[in-house]
C-alpha cells in the first residue's frame, strides 16, 4: 500500500500542476477529486482482485471443522487461479492493477474533463515528464 500511497502523491502533484499550467481554476479541487478517484477505484479493484480469485477458486464450500470452528477449506494455494507457475504471474498482475487501473481512470478524466481534450492514449501521459525533472530540479541546490 505504500507504493500506492506514492503514486497518489504523484499524481496529486501532476494534477496540480496541470491545473495550473493551463489555468482551468479550483485547481486543489480538481486535486480533491483526482485523490477521491484514485482511492475509490483501487478499492474497486482490490475487490474485483479478491472477486476474481475466489471464483476461480475449486475448493469453496461452508463445511466447517466442528473441534476448532475452523474452515475446513483447503487454503494451501494448492488449488486454483493463483496455482503453479503461472499463479506468480496472476499474483503480480493482480498487484500492479491496483496501482495502474487508478492511474489510467484520473488521467483519462485529467483529459477528458480538466483540460477538455479529445481522448488520445498519448496525451494520457502529457506533464509527467515536466513533474518529474521538476522534483528533480527542486533538489538541486545553487553554489554561492
Amino acid at each position: 500500500m505504500t507504493f500506492g500511497g506514492i503514486i497518489a502523491i504523484f499524481i496529486a502533484i501532476w494534477v496540480y500542476r496541470t491545473a495550473l499550467e493551463h489555468k482551468t481554476g479550483n485547481a486543489l479541487y480538481w486535486v480533491a477529486g483526482s485523490f477521491i478517484v484514485f482511492l475509490v477505484v483501487q478499492f474497486l479493484a482490490i475487490n474485483l482482485n479478491g472477486l476474481i480469485i475466489e471464483t476461480f477458486d475449486t475448493d469453496i464450500n461452508n463445511e466447517y471443522d466442528s473441534a476448532g470452528g475452523l474452515n475446513a477449506r483447503d487454503n494451501s494455494d494448492t488449488a486454483g487461479l493463483q496455482s503453479g507457475s503461472g499463479g506468480s504471474v496472476i499474483g503480480v498482475v493482480f498487484e500492479l492493477l491496483t496501482w495502474i487501473l487508478p492511474f489510467f481512470v484520473v488521467a483519462i478524466i485529467r483529459q477528458l474533463w480538466m483540460l477538455k481534450q479529445s481522448f488520445n492514449f498519448m496525451g494520457l501521459f502529457g506533464g509527467l515528464k515536466e513533474m518529474f525533472v521538476s522534483i528533480k530540479d527542486s533538489f538541486k541546490t545553487t553554489e554561492s
